[in-house]
């Protein structure tokens, strides 16, 4: 069986299996990300609305299964008593176990009963299951109350297992035998049942023949029984016995009394069931009819006095014997049997516990956890889990997003997700693309601008983009000033205080300088923009101006003026750095000193209007800020599909493309990154929650952006860095870039290199 989704086994059946019903696997748990296929529901039944192949399916279960088998499917996978417990009860009961056979891994068969020597693999037994935060004494509390419980109402009825095979005691034994089944039919063709009570041979409703000194013209004796030959008519005679009349009167015609019993619950089920504390005045005998003052002293059942010898008994009196007390005089009542179902709870079996059972046995406290308990099982449930990439290792930048990578790895973990994940730290987004080329790591995060630096210089290809509020995987790249500050506008920001997401990131620095370069508000330099920009504003803070990864000229110490971290963290290109990204360009809009900020068009709302605890968001309003327009006028923050200077594409997630491209791997990775987004995609968490879309106070940003709505695969023909960014991107990065002419010039470099050995040839 081939193995199509590492984190849904359901997929690898649904491609090996042809049409079959397998209940629940459309259900959340088993199509978390809604894409399974109906096959493996198609031979399911179910007419109720909603409950096709799901619980309720009449062919769920192991019974379920067997009923499918015998109705439309070809194989059943059950356990080894399935066969045997529903041949030997209600439903199934006419068919023969010779009719089945047991298909074993060899590709031979073997007959039901040799289930040892063909079968599937052993697992242990169910069990009950109970909180982790419960203490071991309450656990053994628990242990203790379930094995009184399965001894005080143990299997009282024969092995279903044990008949359906042969009894080595009883050779001859017949299956069909139901002389032991409390069930089975009379022969009147009546179903038995259990009676609350049997009054024995003193039962004041039946009849007796017997000498009992009873006097039979007493009309007051409880005991006396009229057959007809007193005045059936006499309305002073409560105890008149008339057979036509008394609705308890023996039945005439041998039928069961008990279905003409008006106390019966349940006619349809097996088993009568009569109330006890009802007005039913057989079971409420009073013997005191008609006294209101119990003397127990001088008890006397017929206040009327007769010379019946049972009124002299007293059972209040010590040492008196009841003549009562014999052998053949026993009250029954119905047994409960914890571990039967079927027939007196209906027709189906194992409920709440298995019909097979025989005993609870307490689990020793060393085994009281799941991988203990299944032991070789747990191989078996892991081996379906199986996956052809065996793992994946995410590069990040900072200490803050190790922690993050950590906790994302512990919760994928925890949902048994493939491939297993591993976090590596590089010090940069440069040197996490050198990583992933060099096979130490196998995929990072990345601004749409370090995309481009990927794929043009270490051939890594984007294959997993952000989604944030617009339908498709972009947004607006939006200058932002203060409301307050009317006098700073986009057209003249001459030896104003900028603030930048970062260097050479697509928002905080791409756009905006493409935009004023363009525009000739600022001269050019060729294609130094580090240089125009710092002669152009005032102070700064361009985090990474003054790394040598991303400045290979000359620093300019003025970009890094308004940064805010604090050692080696100062101006730092990761989110060590304060003022990092496009919330730390809008903090240092908000308290850095900065007349403008150039950020995505999300970042003011997501921090304005106490939607976070930090203090230097608590007084910020969406009225306080206006997005500056490249005519020169203002908008409201939410204007920004009019006012803004440009649309530029979302964060990827980057592998190896080139000579290290490999398909199967990134189908891996894109289906990890799905389920998880799946099961951890909200936007908000708690102490005991992960979330990938959210970041831990102070941070923002860690990973993911915090604005992330989803993750969109990139499909196949977009996975070329330029494809995927788009012209736009790349003219506006050819003009701040003196680099970014060289993809064209590879290009046309290797394709002019046949000519020239063309030329030689010749």
């Amino acid at each position: 069986m081939d193995i199509i989704d590492c984190n849904n086994h359901v997929k690898s059946a649904i491609n090996y299996f042809g049409p079959s019903c397998a209940v629940n696997c459309l259900t959340d748990q088993y199509n978390p990300i809604g894409d399974n296929s109906d096959k493996l529901c198609q031979l399911c039944v179910s007419k109720i609305p909603g409950g096709r192949c799901t619980d309720s399916d009449p062919y769920a279960g192991y019974e379920g299964a067997f009923r499918c088998l015998l109705e439309a499917g070809e194989v059943a996978f059950m356990k080894h008593n399935t066969i045997p417990e529903l041949l030997n009860g209600l439903e199934f009961g006419g068919l023969a176990i010779n009719n089945f056979e047991l298909l074993c891994k060899d590709g031979t068969r073997r007959p039901v009963g040799e289930y040892l020597s063909c079968n599937w693999g052993k697992v242990p037994s169910d069990a009950v299951v109970v909180s982790s935060a419960v203490s071991f004494e309450d656990r053994m509390k628990l242990q203790r109350f379930l094995q009184k419980f399965a001894e005080r109402y143990p299997k009282t009825h024969r092995n279903t297992t044990q008949s359906i095979f042969g009894n080595p005691n009883e050779p001859n034994r017949n299956v069909n035998d139901q002389s032991n089944n409390p069930y089975a039919t009379d022969q009147n063709n009546n179903n038995n049942r259990f009676k609350r009570q049997d009054y024995g041979e003193y039962n004041p409703y039946t009849r007796s023949d017997d000498n009992r000194n009873q006097n039979p013209n007493d009309p007051y004796n409880p005991y006396t029984r009229n057959d007809g030959s007193s005045n059936p008519n006499d309305p002073s005679n409560p105890y008149t016995r008339n057979d036509d009349t008394n609705p308890y009167s023996q039945n005439q015609n041998n039928n069961d009394a008990f279905n003409r019993d008006p106390y019966t619950i349940n006619r349809e089920q097996f088993g009568v069931n009569i109330d006890p504390y009802g007005n039913d005045n057989r079971n409420n005998y009073n013997p005191d009819s008609y006294g209101t003052n119990d003397n127990r002293n001088n008890y006397n059942p017929d206040p009327y006095g007769t010379n019946d010898n049972r009124n002299n008994y007293n059972p209040y009196s010590s040492g008196s014997e009841s003549p009562y007390n014999r052998t053949h005089n026993v009250t029954y009542y119905e047994v409960f049997d914890l571990f039967e179902s079927s027939p007196r709870y209906g027709i189906h079996l194992n409920l709440m516990f298995q019909d097979a059972a025989r005993a609870i046995i307490p689990i020793a406290e060393n085994q009281q956890t799941y991988t203990n308990f299944l032991g070789e099982s747990l191989e078996i449930i892991m081996g379906i889990r199986q996956c052809p990439v065996g793992r994946m290792t995410l590069c990040v930048t900072s200490e803050a997003e190790k922690n993050k990578c950590v906790k994302m790895r512990t919760a994928l973990k925890a949902q048994l997700m493939k491939p297993e994940m591993e976090c590596y730290k590089g010090h940069s987004q440069i040197h996490c693309m050198q990583a992933i080329r060099a096979g130490t790591a196998d995929v990072t995060v990345l601004d749409a601008s370090d995309v481009y630096t990927a794929g043009l210089n270490y051939d890594l290809v984007p294959f997993i983009s952000e989604v944030y509020n617009l339908e498709e995987p972009e947004y607006y790249v939006v200058a932002v000033g203060k409301e307050s500050d009317p006098s700073t506008e986009l057209t003249y920001l001459k030896n104003k205080n900028t603030c930048h997401g970062g260097i050479n990131t697509a928002a905080g620095w791409v756009y905006p300088l493409a935009f004023m370069i363009s525009n000739g508000w600022i001269r050019p330099y060729g294609c130094n923009s580090i240089r125009a920009a710092a002669e152009y504003f005032s102070k700064s803070c361009v985090p990474g101006a003054i790394s040598t990864e991303y400045n290979t000229g000359v620093p300019y110490d003025n970009m890094c003026d308004l940064c805010h971290g604090a050692s080696f963290r100062y101006c730092r290109r990761d989110a060590s750095e304060d003022y990092y990204g496009h919330t730390g360009a809008f903090r240092c809009l908000v308290e850095g000193g900065g007349h403008v900020a150039f950020v995505k068009h999300t970042t003011v709302t997501e921090n304005t209007g106490g939607k976070k605890r930090e203090w230097w968001t608590r007084d910020n309003l969406n009225d306080d800020y206006e997005l500056l327009c490249p005519d020169g006028t203002r908008a409201e923050i939410h204007e920004y599909t009019k006012c803004n200077l440009g649309k530029v594409k979302a964060n990827a997630i980057v592998t190896r493309g080139g000579y290290g491209y490999n398909e199967t791997h990134i189908n891996a990775y894109i289906n990890l990154f799905l389920y998880a987004q799946t099961y951890y995609g909200r936007k908000f968490a708690d102490e005991f929650s992960f979330s990938m879309f959210s970041s831990p106070p102070p941070y923002a940003d860690l990973i993911f952006q915090d604005a992330t709505t989803q993750l969109k695969v990139i499909p196949p023909n977009k996975r070329q860095y330029s494809d995927y960014l788009g012209s736009d991107f790349m003219r506006a990065r050819r003009i701040v870039d003196c680099h970014a002419g060289s993809v064209s010039m590879k290009a046309t470099l290797l394709a002019a290199v046949p000519m020239i050995l063309l030329a030689f040839l010749l």
